[in-house]
């Protein structure tokens, strides 16, 4: 017993072409049946063979109607298999669908050939992959995040314990420590709702017309004193200036970012140096300092969120893992590019291309 589309399908087939055969059948009887009787009012000398005419005007018309019976019959049975293989790529997307919406992002339709049906659950295999891709980049997240979470407020914990149990005593310095873990905390956080708040529909960038190096040479002196701090020589070398439509709030936070990692990753006595080349149609950036630099499999996960060099995750050295996820997002809202040239042990080279 078919249901469903398929027993639609089959319906509709057999219905027009019963429809045509029926039709197609009446008139050919009809008209048989009129020219045989104006052929024996024209011809009277053929009234002494009516019985013939009769006999064979009824053959006739009994060819034509049991033809039409089982042309239907024939119909019908071609138009089962045929409605079959129709509707079972649709009856298969369907219950896929439903898998999907179920959970199992896993699963997948067969697709063979290259008609409108096959493109549809190729559409669907698509939709599946990328819907499982972002279920796994969500569940990554998730855990990153617990990750992340867990040290900070673990060492809040141990320390409000021990000072409560009179292990420790709240100490300038202790005190000091848990603020520094509070505000890592909130830094994480803040990073978060940026990233979420970017990668929202809503995410739009207030752009101007900009002078390039005004904005460089700005981000640097905020930087300056931590580079002096460090005992790091921060150095520009920049081209001549340019306008760009940028949003200038960004792209501020994008080279504090990058000198942010400079800082981290140098070592005390290291070289910081920001250089920018301009042509007829681009403008690249260049941030390279001497620290420790990124493996060569490193650079294809620097932009990803919450991902560190160190396989320890140390906070100390690592930061929040979210800052390189949010500058490339910056950059490309401008319809820029960012990448890494690194050389392990020798230094990091990030560089930023945007078109005039």
């Amino acid at each position: 017993m078919f249901k469903g589309l398929h027993a639609r399908l089959t319906l509709i087939f057999i219905l027009a072409a019963s429809s045509i055969l029926i039709i197609a059948g009446l008139i050919i009887m009809y008209e048989v049946h009129y020219h045989f009787t104006m052929f024996q009012k024209d011809v009277p000398e053929f009234q002494s063979i009516e019985p013939l005419t009769h006999h064979f005007e009824k053959a006739l018309l009994s060819s034509v109607l049991w033809t039409s019976i089982g042309a239907i019959l024939l119909v019908g049975i071609i138009s089962y298999f045929v409605a079959k293989n129709l509707s079972r790529p649709m009856v298969e997307m369907r219950k896929a669908a439903e898998k999907m919406a179920k959970g199992e992002l896993q699963v997948r339709v067969k697709v063979l050939g290259n008609h409108e049906l096959n493109d549809l659950g190729t559409s669907l295999n698509q939709l599946a992959a990328k819907l499982q891709l972002q279920e796994t980049f969500r569940k990554n997240m998730t855990s990153d995040i617990a990750h992340e979470l867990r040290t900070p407020l673990a060492t809040i914990k141990s320390h409000l314990e021990a000072f409560e149990d009179g292990v420790f005593e709240p100490t300038t310095a202790r005190i000091q420590s848990l603020k520094t873990e509070i505000e890592q905390l909130i830094s994480l956080v803040q990073d978060l709702e940026y990233l979420t708040a970017m990668e929202s529909p809503e995410f739009s960038l207030n752009k101007k017309s900009e002078q390039l190096n005004d904005i460089i040479i700005k981000s640097i002196d905020a930087f300056s004193g931590a580079f002096v701090q460090k005992d790091i020589t921060l150095r520009k070398e920049l081209d001549k200036d340019v306008v760009l439509n940028l949003d200038a709030k960004r792209i501020t936070q994008v080279f504090m970012n990058l000198f942010s990692n400079a800082l981290r990753y140098t070592p005390r006595g290291g070289e910081v140096l920001v250089n920018t080349y301009v042509d007829d149609e681009s403008v690249i950036i260049s941030i390279r300092d001497t620290g420790i630099g990124i493996s060569e499999e490193e650079i294809k996960h620097v932009f990803e969120r919450f991902y560190r060099g160190e396989k320890s995750r140390n906070r100390e050295h690592g930061g929040s893992g979210i800052g390189l996820t949010i500058v490339k997002r910056i950059v490309e809202a401008h319809e820029g590019q960012i990448w890494v040239n690194g050389e392990y042990k020798q230094g990091t080279e990030m560089s930023i291309k945007f078109f005039r």
